[in-house]
């Protein structure tokens, strides 16, 4: 095998799944730290600011009752204020510093007024307890009221005997690096404790009593202390459900991350093989591996030919007719190919035979295998054949394009779960309820019910289609022809209607294999987790109010506007935008395109914020894939023939909903062909649906229309993609359904646009009716 050229190199399918999985983990351990780190400063500031709000009403209350206590001299009721505001939740303590800073009153500590001390290892000691039980806590300095304790004689004493020390080291000293605000207020918040102040100033009241005070000036601080314990452990747990959540999201990214990993190894994996069989091929056929042969303009083989020509042929080919060998029973290919080579040997222009050799047949299917043709001129008019087996080849590129079918099954079933399982429902619906309620119609009735059968297969068909089945729409193109014989047989008085039930139970078979496959790969936690409805914040809160009124009987009145305005909009939490109906077509006309080898601009879907009831325009939407596969299949040029005509080489299809005057507005529209309104009249014509006369007297308006009658098509042949006339029926079946109408304006050679017309409904029109 050859080494890969620099640059061309694929991943080692081995590695696939680590490096995925590293890559996710990476991106995913990248974000949940970014979110830790927000989240985490979010909480604290949160904390933070209830901390303060709950430190500063309870500084509130508590400056307000010593005021109150203060201003009636009560001393101990002072106290009792200060042990009463402690014993409240999260309040660990209530301080007082005078104007000096020393705490001399705190909360759960008797007190006659003298600063408490601090041992050396910080812990409290109360130096009023003696004194206290002495006096019965009625000490006052006898000169309180005329000086302060610094300059008191005792406080002088004191302050000789300390010698210039500082206050702290024995006492607790309010702290210096306080800031007050105006209102005189001032914080501290520490890791497991906050501390909120207020400076007391000193008013024209207090100078009565402390005749040495002044107004304006601090009379004291009050101070409580709050312990963050119970806020940091509810920021604790807000973080510890934070991780669960970004846990949960985590396995599930990185459980679909490995699933498509797992599916890009195996794709590689058998490109490899299918790179390492294509190399082992090729050593054969160097190997005389190949066949070859030669002949003149008579096309006989000389007898000189290798081998594997036998094998090709089956046969000994010595004097055979190489166009019999090659096309042995195609009698028409067999004389093209002979004139060609003729033509090839009389043309002298080295460039003209050369274009002519590109021209012939390169490869051909031939017993059982793909043979590949390469031609070589010789000398005297001779040609020489060198003929290759790439049987094996086209194989191993027949599983890789299967498994790339797979994939895109099982990615459309993975994005668009929705959608898959409302049809898969509607499909189940029909299965066992819809088709036996119309095949158990006695005969006389069985032609409209197998017009509704067949409707709504082929509505089916379209849409397992869109969501990229492999067998069950292939399966469903069987179940039409099917019940296009039983309808001929019905026209016979001759119904045979187990051969219904037989082509539905090869049906039920073909979507078990799919479904089989998406639950192999997918698990079954995939069809467990179905679609579920979202509400915003705001709905939710809406329903909660509405609970709370109608369970307490308060507020206003069920019949009041306010009420039945909020039951309208809870009614209407399940209506879904227009274009998430439509959606699934724009995606299925991108794929047909490229499946028909077609140039096709991005769908354009414009709703318009049009919001609708999926369970009544369901229907209507769902039969809307056969408008968008036909303009697809027959509206879009191939680009070759738009260029031909001046346009571009993308095609485009647009889709706009809008409501007008109470109705829904649905306009439809490509720059394809448009509609040949003389093919219509002919096709009506010849169907007996009308006379020539008749059809000579109809307006183009109500031609067109006729490609929405049933059975109806322009198309000569018919494929799995349209032709039966079925499709735009049940679309008008499904309009008028609604109580709509449609309308079509169609240009020859420029495009066509579908409009329809639909009353806005709240609910279905078997219940409006």
């Amino acid at each position: 095998m050859k080494n890969p050229k620099p640059g061309n190199r694929e991943p080692n399918p081995e590695r696939v799944v680590p490096r995925f999985l590293l890559t996710a983990f990476s991106c995913l351990l990248l974000i949940s730290v970014v979110a830790g780190f927000i989240f985490y400063y979010h909480q604290k500031q949160m904390m933070n600011r209830t901390i303060r709000e709950q430190g500063r009403g309870i500084l509130s209350s508590y400056v307000s009752q010593t005021r109150d206590s203060i201003e009636k001299g009560q001393r101990k009721t002072f106290q009792l204020v200060m042990d009463n505001i402690a014993q409240l939740e999260g309040v660990t303590a209530t301080t007082l510093y005078p104007r000096e800073g020393l705490m001399n009153y705190r909360s759960g500590l008797v007190t006659v007024g003298l600063p408490f001390v601090h041992d050396q290892k910080g812990g409290l000691v109360n130096p009023n307890l003696d004194l206290y039980e002495k006096t019965r806590g009625m000490f006052l300095r006898k000169d309180w009221h005329l000086v302060g304790r610094f300059d008191s004689a005792a406080g002088r004493a004191h302050l000789a005997k300390v010698q210039g020390r500082s206050c702290a080291e024995c006492h607790y000293v309010l702290d210096k690096n306080l800031r007050f605000d105006a209102q005189n207020r001032a914080e501290m918040l520490d890791a497991r404790v906050a501390h909120f102040y207020e400076r007391i100033p000193v008013e024209d009241k207090c100078t009565v009593c402390h005749t040495y005070w002044h107004t304006g000036e601090t009379a004291g601080v009050l101070g409580v202390t709050i312990d963050k314990t119970a806020f940091l452990e509810r920021t604790a747990e807000s973080t510890r459900q934070l991780i669960y959540i970004l846990l949960a999201i985590a396995t599930v990214v990185l459980l679909v991350t490995y699933l498509i990993a797992t599916m890009y190894r195996r794709i590689l994996i058998t490109r490899r093989q299918l790179a390492d069989k294509s190399d082992r091929l090729a050593g054969l056929l160097n190997n005389s591996g190949q066949g070859f042969l030669s002949f003149g303009p008579d096309l006989a083989v000389e007898p000189e030919y290798s081998r594997e020509c036998v094998t090709f042929f089956g046969r000994e080919v010595a004097e055979k007719s190489v166009a019999a060998l090659l096309f042995p029973e195609d009698s028409e290919e067999q004389a093209r190919f002979g004139a060609n080579i003729e033509r090839i040997v009389q043309t002298a222009d080295e460039f003209q035979r050369d274009i002519l050799l590109s021209l012939m047949p390169k490869e051909l299917y031939l017993n059982n295998r793909y043979l590949d043709i390469a031609y070589r001129l010789l000398d005297a008019g001779r040609l020489m054949l060198i003929i290759t087996d790439i049987t094996e080849q086209r194989r191993l590129e027949a599983r890789v394009a299967e498994e790339q079918i797979r994939l895109r099954f099982i990615v459309a079933a993975v994005t668009e779960s929705a959608e898959l399982f409302e049809v898969l429902d509607d499909y189940r619906n029909f299965r066992e309820s819809t088709l036996p309620r119309l095949l158990a119609a006695p005969d006389e009735q069985l032609a409209a019910g197998l017009a509704e059968i067949y409707r709504q297969v082929h509505t089916f068909k379209g849409l397992f289609g869109q969501l990229e089945f492999i067998h069950l729409p292939r399966r469903l193109h069987q179940y039409e022809s099917a019940l296009n014989r039983l309808r001929r047989d019905l026209a016979k008085k001759e119904p045979d209607r187990a051969l219904l039930e037989k082509e539905q139970e090869l049906a039920d078979q073909a979507l078990a294999q799919e479904l089989a496959v998406l639950r192999e790969t997918l698990g079954d936690s995939f069809f467990a987790r179905r679609g579920h409805l979202s509400l915003t914040p705001e709905q939710a809160e809406m329903l909660e109010r509405l609970a709370d009124r109608l369970l307490q009987a308060k507020g206003p009145a069920l019949d009041s506007e306010e009420t039945m305005e909020m039951l309208r909009r809870i009614k209407r939490l399940r209506y879904v935008s227009f274009s998430d109906l439509l959606s699934g077509h724009a995606k299925t006309a991108g794929r047909l395109a490229e499946r028909l080898e077609k140039e096709l601009a991005p769908v354009e879907v414009e709703d318009n914020g049009v919001r609708v009831a999926p369970e009544i325009y369901g229907p209507f939407t769902k039969s809307l894939v056969h408008l968008f596969r036909n303009a697809v299949d027959h509206g879009i040029e191939s680009p070759e023939e738009r260029l031909e005509q001046g346009k571009a080489e993308e095609g485009h299809l647009r889709c706009r909903t809008f409501m007008e005057d109470d109705r829904i507005i649905v306009e439809i529209d490509d720059d394809g062909r448009g509609l040949d309104v003389e093919a219509i009249r002919r096709k009506g014509v010849a169907m007996g649906r009308f006379t020539p006369e008749q059809g000579a007297a109809l307006d183009e308006a109500s031609l067109r229309l006729l490609i929405f009658e049933d059975e109806f098509s322009t198309k000569e042949e018919v494929s799995e993609l349209s032709g039966r006339g079925v499709g735009l029926a049940a679309v008008r079946t499904e309009t008028e359904r609604l109580g709509g109408r449609i309308e079509v304006d169609s240009t020859l050679g420029q495009g066509t646009r579908f409009k329809f017309i639909l009353p806005y409904l709240e609910s279905s029109p078997q219940h409006a009716a």
